[in-house]
């Protein structure tokens, strides 16, 4: 049996993650590979980089604690017009970013060679619209990975890597668990922090709407993934769904210690009556689930659970 934790983007709702890693670890569970995009590869890189170990997690806690908006969305509104003006490739520099990684990384580790599981980080390139996958080569650099993974574009520009111009992974795979599948893992614990089916309160100004546009592009690949592996009988996928904190903006790094605390406890609560097997999206024959005045909700059909 091949364990795998992958973990799905979720932007300034990494620490839920966190806390969610430090359930499942407490309760014996270890991963033999960890893969991860955006938030997630975050986690993922560093939980590799350090060990899948609970005597670790205050290693991660310590990274989230030390991102803030300063450091991460650093700027106001004049640099924003400024940047705007200039036709920078996003609203705000990633280097602060980039060296808060750096920093948080353990010494001497670099590439995925250095770490002490195997880690698999998803990109896009925006040239070729295509998912790259960082972790088979490792001479590769944990940093690069990291980065691309979790660029979230807009916002972030773009990371410029050996020709491709790679963002946030999960514009493609918000919960990569075919990656986890394809590199033979038959039991995967999905701790998704992203968009489920959940309706949310209206989005409001343009970073809220961006954001919500963009996790609304993301959330269907995942069906797809949790269609295959429910059709595998080898594989057993455990959809750890955690909804809280929702409201949070993109630049809300005020809430890290209650997520910490939300996302352990929101495993524990899926692992004290887990179902390894359940899809969390309601099956349908219909190509039609909801009507609200004129218009109504239309599924496509890769998306049509059909029993």
């Amino acid at each position: 049996m091949t364990t795998a934790f992958v973990l799905s983007g979720g932007g300034i709702r990494g620490p839920l993650q966190v806390g969610a890693l430090a359930a499942l670890l407490e309760r014996g569970i270890v991963p033999d590979m960890m893969v991860g995009t955006s938030a997630g590869s975050l986690n993922s890189g560093f939980m590799a980089a350090y060990g899948p170990e609970l005597s670790n997690i205050p290693l991660l806690m310590d990274a989230w604690r030390s991102a803030t908006r300063e450091v991460v969305y650093p700027g106001n509104i004049l640099s924003l017009i400024w940047r705007l003006i200039r036709r920078a490739d996003g609203f705000f520099p990633s280097e602060g970013m980039r060296n808060l990684i750096a920093s948080k990384l353990p010494p001497g580790v670099t590439t995925y060679g250095q770490l002490k599981i195997p880690c698999y980080l998803t990109a896009v390139d925006l040239r070729s619209r295509k998912l790259y996958l960082f972790g088979e080569d490792p001479a590769a650099s944990v940093l690069d990975g990291m980065m691309a993974s979790s660029l979230i574009p807009v916002l972030q520009p773009p990371l410029d890597y050996q020709g491709l111009q790679l963002v946030d992974g999960g514009v493609l795979a918000e919960v990569p668990c075919s990656v986890a599948m394809d590199k033979g893992a038959t039991t995967i614990y999905a701790i998704n922090v992203g968009g489920g089916e959940e309706v949310q309160p209206p989005a409001k100004g343009i970073f809220d709407i961006f954001m919500r546009t963009l996790q609304t592009w993301l959330v269907q690949s995942f069906f797809l993934d949790l269609q295959r592996a429910d059709d595998d009988p080898q594989i057993d996928l455990h959809h750890i769904q955690i909804t809280a904190f929702n409201e949070l903006a993109f630049n809300d790094f005020s809430k890290t210690e209650e997520q910490f605390v939300a996302g352990k406890e929101a495993a524990n609560r899926y692992l004290d009556a887990p179902r390894p097997r359940a899809l969390s999206r309601p099956a349908t024959t219909s190509t039609a689930a909801a009507t609200v005045g004129g218009a109504r909700e239309y599924i496509l059909p890769q998306y049509r659970q059909n029993r």
